[in-house]
């Protein structure tokens, strides 16, 4: 939640007439309880994929974690982006490190291309 500035302006960045990919907002609004576990795991399974933004504290949130493993689990796509260009932030468990990349809309759409 303290990262909502880089989800609002990845929202921005999708709603570019010149890509081809659709982009639905599903982040979390509310506080992590058993509620939110139901309805995050279907709005996973609508998905196709988890994009996980890597801020100072993202490693260390249990929501991030579990929403990891919930993608994983129904075996979707996932990638990364450090949201600082000029801090390198540690990547959450469970997410590959080689599915991480710095924040760049053209890295950012050909990775969410490969979903399709």
């Amino acid at each position: 939640m303290e990262d909502r500035w880089s989800r609002d302006f990845l929202v921005q960045q999708a709603k570019d007439s010149r890509n081809q990919i659709e982009f639905v907002d599903y982040s979390v609004q509310n506080p992590f309880d058993t509620s939110w576990k139901t309805q995050c795991k279907e709005r996973i399974a609508r998905t196709r994929g988890t994009v996980v933004l890597i801020g100072p504290t993202t490693a260390y949130s249990d929501a991030v974690l579990w929403e990891i493993e919930e993608t994983k689990r129904q075996g979707h796509y996932m990638f990364g982006i450090q949201i600082h260009s000029d801090r390198t932030h540690p990547v959450p468990p469970g997410l590959p490190s080689a599915n991480v990349i710095r924040w760049d809309s053209q890295q950012i759409t050909d990775w969410l291309a490969t979903w399709v």
